[in-house]
């Protein structure tokens, strides 16, 4: 083929599948052609792209584009400047991209014949408008992909990336759907690296929605598929998700361990954003442990890192994790003086998105009187929106000096708070004790709609007893606080648990509709026996419970006395039938 724009793209094609195959890329070059040069340059630039060479690649770039006429060669500048704004991408430096996909807009929409697919373009401004908060355009830009019919691959692709967006806006359900699309093309074309990242982005997804099973084994199959790919990037991205579902389970000592490992994977230059995401990550873990120097030490060095990216977003994160640890040290001065610096950070963000927003705007519109008007008339909006803004970071402070004052009049008064939370909890477990549960139950009306009731549940451990006699009285008490942690972490729904006897328990669940109170009382059971306890000595046991339940449609809750003595009848029964399981109770008689 001779020397020209199609060659060149077909060649930056070739690179990027001799990269994900590990094949050598063999292309004679034609010595005498003016492209000649450009073409090889180029192929540099995406190697060392595709490495994550970073620094190397930027520099590469810019030889390219400094051998480039953009008027004689405007696709091919474009071209060039597609591979950029992907290394930007990458790299997680979204700070000076809009300039460089601006221009590459420009120039391909500037051409009447097009030779290259505008796909790819169009999935990297989606990309990019999802990043900077505009997730409609970015769906607007995937549904465009789609329309067009593209090959497999391609569709894959975009489903993965609609999924990304959805879960940033958080629509989880319709995220899983998207990602789960993409996984079986990519299952049916056999791409293990392309389906462990589907595995890992549906595995984030699950997380989110709080389906931690299914979170637990998407996350350990990706895990597995970039460990035997030697995948260093896949491998510590598992890691970061896996430490963060430990987090949900409150297993902070599992999340350190892997954050740990993680920390000896990444490479400073190539892997900066992900670098920044385990240290905030080690940070909330540190916090979870207790040990809040630690913790402080890897959120100040997640925000130095991602200070150096200019990456606001993240930036606000560390931010919002180092002004928590400090409130956890009693360091209300230090937490009030990075609060200032969230908010003036959050101002400046506000204020950059007006002011892409008003670019936007004016780049789309052609500038006949009427619409020009019509700009600034925007424009004037946005200076007021940026005054309101104003306005309220003032406010902010004012509120912030406010909320200095109230946490040091709480912390004089902590003695007594703790002192009123030891009167209405039991000391060993934490639920409520038996007198504020009553105080409780008397703070709720009856259901509105018939379809729904309140549930009251009766559960005693099983064998209870065998437990001390066999183990000994502390694992009992070990027994019973790890139960009652895993019971209110079965209940997703708003709840409260009291401990109203020995192995005895009572959860309240208001408000709920009726046909899923016994889903949830057995998904509380199956949670419980599957789940077992470690004591002390690090002997693991299984425990089960049995259950009653009642759903009440008016106050009957309120006399609890006579609902108690029903659902004891009702745990009988459930004894009586083998234990671990659930039986309703269905008539109570309240006088």
């Amino acid at each position: 083929m001779q020397p020209g724009l199609e060659r060149i793209y077909l060649t930056t094609v070739a690179a990027k599948l001799a990269e994900q195959l590990s094949k050598p890329l063999l292309i004679h070059l034609e010595p005498h052609s003016p492209l000649t040069e450009v073409e090889q340059r180029l192929l540099h630039a995406i190697q060392a792209s595709m490495q994550n060479k970073h620094q190397l690649s930027e520099s590469k770039f810019k030889e390219v584009q400094s051998l480039i006429n953009e008027k004689t060669h405007q696709e091919l500048a474009s071209l060039v400047l597609q591979h950029i704004v992907w290394d930007h991408i990458k790299k997680g430096n979204y700070h000076s991209i809009t300039r460089h996909l601006d221009k590459m807009n420009a120039l391909a929409e500037a051409i009447d014949k097009p030779i290259i697919d505008p796909k790819y373009r169009w999935n990297l401004s989606a990309i990019v408008a999802n990043h900077h908060g505009y997730h409609n355009k970015a769906l607007t830009l995937y549904k465009k992909i789609l329309g067009t019919r593209p090959n497999p691959s391609r569709q894959a692709v975009t489903f993965n990336n609609i999924g990304l967006t959805l879960m940033d806006m958080g629509q989880y359900d319709n995220a899983i759907t998207h990602f789960k699309n993409a996984l079986e093309l990519r299952t049916l074309a056999n791409n293990q690296q392309k389906i462990a990242l589907t595995q890992l982005n549906l595995g984030i997804a699950y997380r989110k929605n709080l389906a931690f099973e299914q979170a637990s084994s998407l996350l350990l199959s990706a895990q597995r598929t970039f460990t035997n790919l030697n995948n260093s990037y896949g491998v510590a991205n598992s890691n970061i998700q896996l430490a963060k579902l430990h987090l949900a389970y409150e297993e902070p000592s599992q999340a350190l361990t892997l954050l740990i490992d993680t920390l000896n994977i990444l490479d400073a230059e190539q892997h900066a954003t992900l670098l920044f995401d385990t240290h905030l990550t080690l940070a909330k873990t540190h916090l979870q442990l207790q040990q809040y120097d630690w913790a402080l030490k890897a959120a100040t060095w997640s925000l130095q890192l991602i200070k150096k990216e200019n990456d606001i977003t993240h930036q606000l994160s560390a931010l919002g994790v180092i002004i928590q640890i400090h409130a956890k040290l009693n360091q209300f001065e230090q937490a009030y003086l990075f609060q200032e610096k969230y908010i003036a950070l959050e101002q400046t963000h506000a204020k950059s998105q007006n002011q892409q927003a008003l670019i936007a705007v004016q780049t789309e519109l052609k500038m006949s009187k009427a619409e020009l008007k019509t700009i600034r008339l925007e424009q004037k909006n946005l200076q007021q929106t940026h005054k309101i803004q104003q306005l309220q970071y003032n406010q902010y402070r004012l509120w912030l000096t406010i909320a200095c004052i109230t946490l040091i009049v709480i912390f004089v008064w902590r003695s007594r708070n703790k002192q009123r939370y030891l009167a209405e909890h039991d000391t060993l477990t934490g639920a409520l004790n038996r007198a504020a549960m009553y105080k409780a139950l008397s703070k709720y009306d009856a259901p509105i709609e018939s379809e729904y009731a309140h549930a009251l549940i009766l559960l005693d451990l099983d064998h209870f007893k065998r437990i001390n006699d066999t183990y000994g009285h502390p694992a009992g008490d070990q027994t019973l606080i790890q139960c009652c942690h895993t019971i209110k972490r079965a209940i997703t729904q708003p709840h409260f648990i009291s401990r109203i006897g020995g192995e005895e328990f009572v959860i309240f669940i208001p408000h709920i509709k009726k046909m899923n109170i016994l889903n949830i009382v057995e998904s509380a059971r199956r949670t419980l026996s599957s789940q077992p306890v470690t004591l002390a000595d690090h002997t693991s046991i299984t425990v089960t419970a049995s259950f009653a339940y009642y759903a009440t449609n008016g106050l009957e809750h309120t006399k609890f006395t006579s609902i108690y003595s029903a659902l004891d009848i009702g745990l009988y029964q459930a004894k009586k039938q083998g234990r671990n399981c659930a039986v309703e109770v269905i008539d109570i008689n309240v006088s």
